[in-house]
């Protein structure tokens, strides 16, 4: 006889999960051929309004880039421009600075 318990152990639930085999290439290509027919299908009744938006919003994007990228570039050029004639007058200015590159340059 079995004495009754206070506590009761969990039990291990049992699954029967038999994995699937999913092959994307093949559901690629089933869309694929679904798209065309239906494409195909309204080319036929001629309902057919094909899907532009896409691809200009996708240039037009690439050439925003460009041209921030090309003013960057270019404010960069100034900036290199503005500092270094900067630099170039503080030197020519200073006796001292150009009293010492007379000495390093003179050889």
């Amino acid at each position: 006889m079995r004495l009754p318990r206070f506590i009761r152990l969990p039990e291990y639930n049992k699954f029967n999960y038999k994995p699937l085999y999913y092959d994307e290439r093949k559901e690629a290509l089933e869309l694929k051929i679904k798209i065309a027919k239906e494409q195909k299908e309204a080319v036929e009744k001629e309902d057919y309004k094909p899907d532009f938006t896409g691809k200009f919003k996708k240039s037009y994007k690439t050439d925003i880039t460009k041209k921030q990228k090309k003013a960057a570039n270019l404010r960069l050029l100034v900036l290199i421009i503005f500092f270094g004639t900067i630099t170039y007058i503080i030197i020519q200015k200073s006796e001292i600075i150009s009293y010492m590159f007379e000495v390093l340059f003179s050889g």
